[in-house]
């Protein structure tokens, strides 16, 4: 019997996003992004303006709200946020639900490559330490979420230098 979700688990910009909605598109589930929820619940506030305005706990006290609703619910393929499981309420809602859990790993100079690369991220997304955003800083988070990462995954994918179509075409035909 398979799980009733998908959930991807990795850190910002190591495709999360992406692979949910073509994997979503090719299994016929609902896509759903975590990160797309909590900021509706923010009138539609980009994660960076939340964190600025409301402060970092408001938003991870949502997002541990949203991770809980949206993972009881079924037929979902459902992108985390990048600090998602480091919330305990969220992890133990995600190692709960009948799904497929499925750690997207990225090399760290390839993710700061593609965070770089998008002209978004600055505007969206916090600084999650004082360095800045670099590649000091994706090295040092990093260290801390990947081993929560790999407890909670039930399947390590290496995307660092795979294509997003490749991603999904492996993932369709050897874990799903």
């Amino acid at each position: 019997m398979t799980a009733s979700n998908i959930i991807l688990i990795g850190y910002r910009g190591c495709g999360k996003t992406s692979v949910a909605r073509m994997l979503a598109e090719q299994l016929w589930k609902t896509f759903v992004d975590i990160d797309q929820s909590i900021t509706a619940r923010f009138a539609g506030r980009t994660v960076a303006d939340i964190w600025a305005t409301d402060g970092e706990p408001a938003y991870r006290r949502v997002e541990v709200e949203v991770t809980r609703a949206i993972c009881a619910a079924s037929d979902q393929v459902i992108a985390l946020g990048g600090g998602t499981l480091m919330q305990s309420g969220a992890r133990e809602a995600v190692a709960a639900s009948d799904a497929i859990r499925i750690y997207l790993r990225c090399d760290a100079e390839e993710l700061h490559r593609r965070i770089s690369n998008d002209p978004q991220t600055a505007g969206l997304r916090p600084s999650l330490t004082g360095q800045g955003g670099g590649l000091e800083e994706i090295v040092t988070v990093l260290a801390q979420r990947e081993p929560v990462y790999r407890a909670v995954a039930d399947v390590e994918f290496d995307v660092t230098l795979t294509d997003l179509n490749e991603v999904v075409r492996h993932l369709i035909a050897k874990h799903l």
